[in-house]
């Protein structure tokens, strides 16, 4: 803060003494604006009280004000637009009458107005064994000081003054003729300071009560922002996409996804047809892989989903999970049943996959007492192989997701299943 200078046998003036008390409130206002800032009003102590019969009682206390130095002079001092935070003091209690019954708000302002009216002594430079009285011997009374104080008022809810910052509310009932300290509620959005310094938190391991906020990190956010609610409940969002029929797709990872879950299935073998007076061997199942891989947000990844009825019997997630569809049953031929086709495997692996629980080779084609039987269709991952069909009936179709096609018995071997894929994240 700034400080005058006076020395030794210079003339006194009287702006020494009112620079040294501007300055004095600039420095205050300064460290007011450090603590709590300047774009709102805080008030500190202030408490309300019952008082005798209908009155209450507000204690001393203090009130901000961001406003300017000085709107106008102050002594011989011009005006000072600069803006400062003002310090409204109260250092008495205040006693409030209340209107009569209903509820009363209790609401304050900072006022700034000259007091202390008294007649000041001059010096008389013509005379100087004479004083002057008043300004030039006027004898007239002059304001002393400049007082920053807060004005409280008691009314009703609707005749609040205007620029008056709500405090307490007070709620009398009709019947009362006393105060209580039950009908006295802070009003809401009082400005009182919540805490002060001693008591908040400390920078190392606080120690908050209430429910405290903070900004929510943007989806995905890895940095030591701190995780608020909001952040956690989304990013513990399960999500899922699947595709069951065969075919070509894509997906595109959405923002702040670092991992999903695969579970894929390849087609089933188609079975094998009847030939030459014997059965056809069913189809092999697919291929299952379960795994976790990483991935880019706004990526879009192609995805092919297996038939075996076009011949891709493949499933592909990119060129990153790649599993091979069964193999086709084959066809009777002469008096050799159809061998069942081959179970389908991951063609690209990843150590972290589970693969081909479950998964099955077609059975071969048989006779039975004289009678054709076509192979069943290899079961995958959660589908139980089909069932051999006997006599003049075609092969039936393998199960969904996955299943080999039955060979057939007298006809034409069934289709194996589409595949399946499902992913699946969080956030």
């Amino acid at each position: 803060m700034d400080r005058q200078i006076v020395y030794v046998g210079a003339v006194p003036l009287d702006t020494d003494q009112l620079l040294q008390s501007r300055n004095t409130m600039v420095a205050l206002g300064y460290l007011a604006k450090m603590t709590i800032g300047d774009d709102a009003i805080y008030a500190d102590g202030l408490g309300c009280s019952p008082g005798s019969g209908l009155s209450v009682v507000i204690a001393p206390g203090s009130m901000s004000l961001p406003t300017i130095i000085d709107g106008s002079s102050y002594g011989s001092l011009p005006p000072d637009g600069d803006p400062l935070v003002k310090l409204g003091i109260n250092t008495a209690p205040t006693t409030l009458p209340l209107p009569a019954g209903g509820e009363s708000v209790i609401s304050a302002i900072v006022v700034e107005a000259q007091s202390g009216s008294s007649a000041i002594s001059y010096y008389n430079a013509a005379t100087p064994s004479q004083t002057l009285v008043g300004e030039q011997g006027n004898g007239q009374a002059q304001e002393t000081v400049v007082q920053q104080r807060i004005v409280l008022a008691a009314t009703s809810l609707s005749a609040v003054p205007s620029g008056y910052v709500p405090l307490w509310q007070v709620n009398v009932p009709s019947v009362a003729t006393q105060v209580t300290s039950g009908m006295i509620t802070a009003a809401p959005g009082a400005p009182f300071l919540p805490v002060k310094l001693p008591k908040a938190a400390p920078i190392l391991s606080p120690s908050f009560i209430g429910n405290p906020i903070a900004p929510t990190p943007a989806a995905g956010d890895a940095s030591a922002s701190l995780a608020t609610t909001s952040f956690v409940a989304a990013a513990n969002i399960r999500n899922r996409a699947a595709w069951g029929t065969g075919g070509s797709y894509s997906w595109t990872c959405p923002a702040g996804v670092a991992t999903i879950l695969i579970r894929a299935w390849a087609a089933g073998g188609n079975g094998g047809a009847a030939a030459s007076g014997t059965p056809g061997g069913g189809g092999g199942g697919g291929g299952y892989e379960e795994v976790l891989i990483g991935v880019a947000p706004g990526t879009s990844y192609a995805i092919q989903i297996g038939s075996a009825s076009d011949g891709t019997s493949a499933t592909s997630f990119s060129s990153i999970v790649v599993i091979g569809g069964g193999g086709n049953g084959r066809a009777g031929s002469g008096s050799q049943p159809g061998l069942g086709g081959t179970p389908g495997s991951p063609i690209i692996n990843n150590l972290s996959s589970i693969t081909d629980i479950g998964v099955g080779a077609g059975q071969a084609g048989f006779q039975l007492g004289g009678t054709n039987v076509g192979g069943a269709g290899g079961p995958s991952f959660g589908v139980q192989g089909g069932q051999p069909c006997f006599g003049s009936t075609v092969g039936a179709t393998g199960l969904w997701p996955g299943g080999g096609g039955g060979g057939g018995a007298m006809g034409p071997g069934g289709p194996g299943a589409d595949g399946l894929m499902i992913i699946e994240w969080t956030g």
